[in-house]
């Protein structure tokens, strides 16, 4: 059993009741979204491993999922999740720099979620199997794009990252694998490292 975390619990704008695991308490945090399929457990094993490399955590659950429930915004507002997180993050003492990493679905969420932000509220986006969104080319933060060559995403992946303005970064791993099953592949070890360079890349100035 997995005693690395305490559970947590935020509100979203618009009412919403989100549940949530937060690792660590280092000064750089990682807000992890999941998938369609998936929910905040999905992550635990990179939680872990961002721990043991002093990166703190927080893994929840969207709306809808697990025990979290949807305000009145409706059950895909899945933005309002992301911003709740994101705020519940600022507040707490220890975090000095947030990163967003999400999966298919939840990388669409926190791309269209990022539009808000500036690089000086959210370090960089790490993206794994985005559904394509509308309107990247808004997003003044990092967008670090990642999938796999053959998955269905692939070519909206490569379209995103065509029109993205700000710093950004794109990578292929072999195969045809969607969003957090690629951590269930030989590509894992090559993933977790280039999501933890990205964290811990110094900011341009």
């Amino acid at each position: 059993m997995n005693m690395n975390f305490r559970d947590v619990d935020f509100e979203t704008a618009d009412g919403g009741d989100i549940k949530g695991s937060l690792f660590g308490s280092y000064p750089n945090i990682v807000i992890t979204a999941h998938g369609r399929v998936f929910n905040k457990e999905s992550y635990y094993d990179l939680c872990d491993i961002l721990l043991k490399n002093k990166i703190s955590s927080l893994s929840f659950d969207f709306r809808g999922y697990g025990n979290s429930k949807q305000g009145s915004a409706g059950a895909n507002a899945y933005g309002e999740d992301i911003v709740g997180a994101v705020n519940f993050a600022k507040g707490l003492d220890f975090v000095k720099s947030i990163t967003l990493l999400g999966s298919s679905m939840g990388g669409g969420a926190v791309l269209n979620a990022s539009k808000l932000y500036k690089p000086s509220e959210i370090k960089s986006v790490i993206v794994l199997s985005p559904v394509f969104i509308e309107g990247v080319s808004f997003i003044d933060v990092p967008i670090h794009y990642l999938g796999t060559e053959g998955e269905q995403f692939a070519e909206g992946i490569r379209k995103m990252h065509e029109i993205t303005e700000s710093p950004k970064t794109l990578h292929f791993f072999k195969g045809s694998v969607h969003a957090q099953n690629i951590f269930a592949t030989e590509s894992n070890d090559e993933l977790v490292s280039l999501i933890i360079s990205y964290v811990k890349e110094k900011k341009k100035e």
